[in-house]
């Protein structure tokens, strides 16, 4: 299923007012009108508008600002929601010739025009003359994110943007990023765009867990199943999602996609056939999609969900979600906007939740990582906060307790596209609710150089554990 842009409705346009105005003010409102967090938190209405009135102040002077500035401030108002599923693009209009990715704690230069040499793939300290570590608290005030983690994976993609730049307090001529073994290069703004990034970071693959392309796929390797489980996706999500909207499915898009219980099924009798004693379910690669997925492996593996506390999903209805999902409320939801209505994730429409036929009941060990994020987050929290399998690796870049359920839309005026969520996610243990990220039973880090070598530390660890069960 694609889902398509939705244009929010027009609240406010003041003829007094510009384009980036009038489009922040009406962006605002609807904010208030959809998004759970102003249920939830009653104060934050206030706090949201004294910023836009702030915003409206410095938008006034269209000469000096630009789309992407614009789409800045406004990103800068949806970090007071606490979302990372929630925010709008920003256009890249200009760009520097050069990309940055963060990894455990580091900016590292992933890629750059060829006329700099010998700098991709190092961590950098500085950039413009502001430490990077100065540069990273700044972007989680720009930036939606539930969790420093997730600032520093959405901002690394941004640092290219001469606007995040400006914004960031840098200005200049000239961009210096200095780099941790000393090297430093300088790179004219005159430049921006007229040499393209195409000299890459070489990440060299790890032979068993380097990330494959398709949503799932396992390999047996002696009494070890590697699993890796890359997106929460299938025919029957597809499915779903057609009958909530109430699209026609395309046969053809049906016959295409895999069933993730056929993929199971044919796992666990390959596994039982062949012995294993071990199932490892890589999750470091997971950004998410159906959660529904998740309870099918858990039921999979023996857990039945019946025995176990999952997590409670609350939806906050509005007349625009009932324009984008039309058969996704009750009538009593419906009827009442000013609360969230509780739903039962297990079943929707009367669908059942397609199950496995099999079952794994031996030893089971979960991995996560920094991009861990959304329904994949939402499974490693059930398995955590249930205490049912031991979770390796590193912290996850979203809070447990969280938004998602998420609405593309985009903005009448400009155009800007974007996303915002309808529904909040509370974990199965309410005591832990102000966490702000998923921590592993077992905390294994990689550095930036042993990533880039294809060194796997959580790998190298089960084999270990493996050799002494």
């Amino acid at each position: 299923m694609i889902m398509e842009y939705t244009s929010i409705p027009i609240y406010y346009n003041d003829k007094r007012y510009n384009v980036y105005q009038n489009e922040l003010m009406n962006f605002f409102i609807f904010l208030t009108k959809v998004h759970p967090a102003f249920i939830l938190d009653k104060s934050l209405k206030a706090q949201c508008r004294q910023f836009v009135l702030s915003a409206c102040d410095e938008l006034c002077d269209m000469n000096n600002i630009t789309l992407a500035d614009f789409q800045l401030r406004i990103n800068e108002l949806l970090v007071f929601l606490q979302d990372a599923h929630t925010f709008v693009n920003i256009e890249p209009l200009s760009l520097y010739p050069f990309s940055v990715r963060y990894f455990n704690g580091s900016f590292y230069l992933y890629s750059i025009s060829s006329r700099y040499k010998n700098v991709t793939g190092k961590v950098i300290t500085s950039m413009g003359g502001m430490d990077i570590i100065d540069i990273h608290k700044k972007l989680a005030g720009m930036l939606p994110a539930e969790n420093k983690i997730k600032a520093g994976i959405t901002g690394s993609h941004f640092l290219n943007n001469p606007s995040l730049i400006k914004r960031l307090g840098i200005d200049g001529d000239v961009l210096e990023i200095v780099f941790s073994d000393g090297d430093r290069i300088n790179i004219d703004k005159e430049n921006g765009t007229n040499n393209q990034p195409d000299q890459m970071t070489v990440i060299k693959p790890n032979a068993v867990t380097a990330r494959q392309p398709m949503p799932y796929h396992y390999r047996i390797i002696d009494s070890i199943c590697y699993f890796q489980f890359n997106e929460m996706f299938d025919s029957y999500t597809y499915q779903l999602g057609c009958q909530l909207s109430g699209e026609t499915p395309d046969e053809n898009i049906i016959h295409s996609l895999p069933f993730f219980t056929e993929f199971l099924e044919h796992m666990i009798q390959d596994m039982n056939q062949k012995g294993v004693s071990l199932l490892v379910v890589d999750m470091r690669y997971n950004g998410g999609g159906n959660s529904l997925l998740g309870n099918m492996l858990l039921e999979a593996l023996n857990i039945h969900l019946s025995d176990i506390e999952s997590y409670r999903t609350y939806i906050r209805p509005s007349s625009f979600l009932k324009e984008f999902y039309p058969f996704l409320l009750n009538k009593s939801a419906e009827m009442n906007d000013k609360t969230l209505a509780e739903q039962n994730q297990d079943r929707r429409m009367g669908k059942e939740v397609p199950l496995s036929k099999y079952k794994y009941t031996g030893k089971v060990v979960f991995i996560q990582g920094q991009n861990t994020f959304s329904s994949a987050n939402y499974l490693l929290t059930t398995v955590k906060d249930n205490h049912l399998f031991p979770i390796i690796g590193m912290p996850t870049s979203q809070k447990p307790t969280c938004y998602g359920d998420i609405i593309p839309i985009s903005l009448p005026f400009t155009g800007t596209k974007g996303y915002v969520s309808h529904s909040f996610f509370r974990r199965p243990d309410s005591l832990l609710d102000e966490e702000t990220t998923l921590m592993p039973d077992t905390l294994i880090n990689t550095s930036v150089a042993d990533y880039l070598k294809g060194v796997d530390n959580c790998w190298d660890w089960i084999k270990r554990l493996n050799y002494l069960l």
